[in-house]
């Protein structure tokens, strides 16, 4: 599989963490822990990551820093 591709189910995660966030307050790195606590997110590309960061406002080399940590879990 491309390592660019987005998986629709995996934007829907994030985005019910980014919700979670949200409604809770919690700062936008509770997101990152959050990723890395959920064994779903081992199967997270490269354009999985990416888009998290852009959702978050980061910059892409976070996006590369996360997608490392998850293929490392």
């Amino acid at each position: 599989m491309n390592n660019l591709y987005i998986n629709p189910e995996h934007q829907i995660i994030v985005d019910e963490l980014i919700e979670t966030q949200n409604y809770n307050g919690y700062r936008k790195g509770w997101i990152y822990y959050s990723i890395l606590e959920d064994k779903r997110s081992k199967n997270f590309t490269l354009g999985d990551c990416l888009t998290i960061a852009s959702k978050l406002g980061y910059k892409p080399g976070w996006g590369w820093h996360l997608w490392r940590e998850v293929q490392s879990l």
